[in-house]
């Protein structure tokens, strides 16, 4: 019989030290970011010699784990490429995986357990106390090489019950939630929505969704049954009012030149123009608005900004135009890039939203920043460098020198 030969396949082996070279240099950028940290670490809460007024000490991983620098975070976020609430939520896992579990720390650096899910672990373990933490490092370190996540949350949950049966407790108490997530709105003006009920809101709930859907039928409405269902969630919402809505339900733009598609202020997404008619010819409260032109300089007087000019700046930057960040516009603080106290006018030439976050690291921190032209902003940050971010995201100028 005859034998093959077999001969090594150069794509696989590329592919392999491609991924070596990510995993070391995920390794790499863990030692970077707690040599960073060792740098910025608060002794104590409120040293007036590492703080300055308006910052909170960030406490990130668990007890026992160093407390660090508010505003200097978000610098170091802003060099990862991320915004400062995934910036910090790195810098905790790797301070918790450095501090707090000593042997997946030591199964990081040796290449025995990859960093992503060594993240996962820390996040987990954040909220334990010391002795938790250090039960669940022992017991994961056994077998560091094949932990599923359904080993480390029941793992985590034994350490909180024989640790923490305060914090059980507590959790267990109450878990419901609703989550109605505007941001994923489809071009045909569809939100998904998540919820958590006790039971008997449960079931009167789906008591509701079947009647209402029947009524429709009734009614002549051929659609399907989940498509009823959704509609009478909406009649459930309003309180089967048609006109009596205590305020604007949606608001959709539409625009001379775009006359098949608008955009729906609410969630930022583009609707087609049938759906707008679906929704004018339903129970919902729609208010159509002709864009603004955002090339327009808005100006007033007075120190603070009225709605019309509000409205300006947050449809121009729609986001907080701090480095990365993407907290809506709409709750944010406006901020005069130049100081109305040095005479910087209240006009969309000198205004920005900023998240209140981000408004109190550029009011009592080193971030500073300059209005390059409506809409774009170049940062400075505490370490001296330098980002632009407008309407297409983050880019990085310059860096400082080592």
């Amino acid at each position: 019989m005859p034998t093959t030969t077999r001969h090594a396949d150069p794509a696989l082996a590329a592919v392999r030290a491609a991924e070596t070279v990510v995993r070391e240099s995920e390794v790499t950028k863990l030692h970077a970011v707690l040599a960073w940290a060792a740098e910025h670490t608060i002794e104590r809460a409120g040293d007036p010699d590492r703080t300055s007024f308006g910052e909170c000490p960030l406490h990130l991983a668990g007890a026992g784990a160093p407390v660090v620098d508010e505003f200097a975070a978000y610098d170091l976020a802003a060099a990862l490429g991320l915004s400062s609430e995934s910036g910090c939520a790195y810098l905790g896992q790797a301070l918790e995986l450095r501090y707090r579990l000593p042997r997946l720390w030591a199964a990081v650096t040796a290449g025995r357990l990859v960093v992503w899910k060594a993240r996962k672990i820390a996040e987990a373990t954040i909220a334990l106390p010391v002795e938790g933490a250090a039960y669940v490092d022992q017991r994961l370190a056994q077998a560091v090489t094949k932990i599923s996540f359904t080993q480390i949350r029941r793992l985590v949950e034994e350490a909180i019950l024989r640790y923490a049966p305060d914090q059980a407790k507590e959790e267990t108490t109450d878990r419901r939630r609703v989550f109605v997530d505007l941001h994923l709105t489809d071009t045909h003006g569809n939100v998904p929505v998540d919820a958590v009920l006790a039971a008997p809101d449960a079931h009167d709930l789906e008591h509701a969704l079947r009647a209402g859907a029947k009524r429709l039928a009734d009614a002549g409405c051929d659609d399907t049954l989940d498509v009823r269902r959704s509609m009478a969630l909406g009649e459930l919402a309003r309180g089967d009012q048609t006109l009596d809505l205590p305020g604007p339900s949606v608001i959709v733009h539409l625009h001379q030149d775009s006359p098949d598609v608008g955009r729906c202020e609410t969630t930022r997404s583009p609707v087609t123009l049938e759906t707008i008619r679906t929704w004018v010819g339903s129970a919902a409260k729609v208010y159509l608005r002709p864009v603004i032109d955002l090339n327009d300089t808005v100006h007033v007087e007075a120190y603070e900004a009225p709605h019309r000019l509000r409205r300006h700046i947050e449809l121009r930057d729609l986001t907080c135009v701090f480095p990365h960040c993407q907290k809506p516009a709409t709750r944010c603080d406006l901020d005069h890039v130049c100081p109305h106290s040095r005479g910087g006018t209240t006009c969309s030439c000198n205004l920005a939203p900023l998240c209140r976050r981000h408004h109190r690291a550029k009011t009592h921190g080193t971030w500073r920043y300059l209005l390059e032209h409506p809409g774009s902003y170049r940062w400075t940050t505490p370490s001296g460098q330098t980002y632009r971010r407008d309407h297409t995201g983050t880019v990085a100028l310059t860096y400082a020198e080592p």
